[in-house]
């Protein structure tokens, strides 16, 4: 059985970084896909201002741009072609890892860990995202996107049936494709919610 999984990651990596190599994914930097990453990047600066953030799938690191600064951190993992398009942004607080979503495990904690549409790539989503929590910071906030199809309201259902959500917003651009995105914590955090001003 590893043999198949290990195969099936091998061809899902291939697959990836061939498409990344191609342009295959440029759209991403299309105006009609910014909402998302900016609610995200409102979420981090809000919640954690200043804090570290672990970007799972992050890609060649659209939604660091995003950020401007927002997290004191930054730690982005995914395939090899994506990582290595998103290098040239490295520096004192900003790395990208060459990881498998599914495998990486960092001996590191976070303030954020989010998942910008990337979560669907878990084998199983809801333990996928529990291995996780053991990077995530004892008071550290989850921040999920994913795309407004019906097949992913079974992966919200679940994820709402172990997460705390904090907030909540759905964001539908000029061609009507929506997303949902939440800030979430799980069972047993310290998190508090910074008092409001009157």
């Amino acid at each position: 059985m590893r043999s198949v999984r290990r195969a099936l990651r091998l061809d899902r990596e291939r697959r990836w970084n061939s498409e990344y190599a191609a342009g295959g994914w440029d759209w991403l930097r299309n105006i009609d896909e910014r909402a998302h990453h900016s609610v995200l990047a409102g979420y981090a600066a809000y919640l954690k201002p200043g804090g570290s953030l672990l970007d799972v799938g992050c890609g060649e690191g659209v939604f660091q741009e995003e950020l401007r600064g927002a997290a004191g951190r930054y730690v982005g993992v995914d395939f090899e072609q994506p990582i290595q398009r998103a290098q040239h942004k490295a520096n004192a607080t900003t790395r990208f890892v060459v990881g498998d979503m599914n495998e990486f495990v960092v001996d590191e904690r976070f303030d954020v860990i989010v998942f910008n549409e990337s979560i669907y790539y878990l084998h199983d989503t809801l333990a996928g995202v529990q291995r996780y929590e053991s990077m995530l910071a004892p008071d550290g906030v989850l921040l999920i996107s994913m795309h407004g199809k019906e097949r992913n309201d079974a992966l919200w259902t679940a994820l709402d049936a172990r997460y705390t959500t904090l907030d909540r917003v759905t964001i539908t651009n000029v061609r009507d494709v929506r997303w949902t995105v939440k800030a979430m914590v799980p069972p047993g955090s310290t998190f508090r919610m910074a008092p409001q001003a009157p």
